[in-house]
């Protein structure tokens, strides 16, 4: 079923309260989520313990190019390593036309929404025209490029 983050949330939420568990910490895998009752606002923070947000696909080679796979060979077309946040989602505005979203399910043993695989979507309508092969960039988001900066280049990459 298609739905926003917040109603993910709040579903199960309501699941857990019905149950007499009103406890939001681990609602969201790598997150803390905050939900108040009284406003219906939903709070999420990433959890700065949680080191695991990498996603590296394991991709059959008959499948490399396929519609699920396509966005792993995306550039990120807006990193300036002098550029500060704004200007980082300025120039990806400008220079991306893609950016990852993930599809959620709710894990059946734990109870907590959970990231199930990254879907690649466009930012907006295109229409692309050329013949050529052309590359496109992907979103990145600059908590990645603040990272690489911070602690070097990531033990993610060999």
């Amino acid at each position: 079923q298609l739905m926003t983050l917040s109603d993910a949330l709040w579903t199960v939420h309501q699941e857990r309260c019905d149950e007499g568990n009103t406890d939001t910490s681990n609602l969201l895998f790598g997150h803390s989520v905050e939900i108040s009752t009284e406003t219906g606002g939903v709070s999420i923070k990433a959890d700065k313990d949680f080191t695991s947000r990498i996603f590296i696909p394991d991709v059959k080679e008959e499948d490399k190019y396929s519609p699920t796979s396509l966005g792993i060979y995306a550039n990120d077309l807006a990193f300036d390593p002098d550029s500060n946040e704004e200007q980082y989602f300025e120039n990806s505005e400008r220079n991306n036309i893609l950016q990852l979203i993930w599809r959620l399910a709710k894990d059946e043993k734990t109870g907590m929404v959970v990231p199930t695989w990254p879907v690649v979507v466009t930012k907006q309508d295109i229409r692309l025209l050329n013949t050529v092969p052309m590359e496109v960039g992907l979103q990145y988001g600059f908590n990645y490029w603040n990272a690489v900066l911070n602690e070097g280049v990531s033990k993610y990459i060999k």
